[in-house]
């Protein structure tokens, strides 16, 4: 549902996809209902955000090596923003 607050073209056209195919693209929940769902959630909490960052890869890798990695990467970008 968060994908189709922040991408509404493509849970559009996830929903054109439906009616050719004449399947739900989730069995049992329409695209449809999804971006009915996701209107409601838009209109009652405002815009969707982005998750923070390494929330997906925490749930390989767990919060404290995503934590080191995410430390290691400012830190990069920092060194390659001063250098410039």
């Amino acid at each position: 549902m968060n994908a189709a607050r922040r991408e509404p073209v493509a849970a559009a056209a996830y929903a054109r996809t439906e009616s050719v195919v004449g399947a739900d693209i989730k069995n049992g929940l329409s695209m449809r209902e999804i971006i009915r769902r996701a209107a409601e959630l838009e209109k009652e909490k405002g815009p969707a955000a982005r998750p923070p960052a390494g929330t997906a890869m925490s749930g390989y890798v767990g919060k404290s090596r995503t934590a080191l990695y995410l430390d290691r990467l400012a830190k990069l970008r920092e060194e390659y923003r001063l250098a410039a």
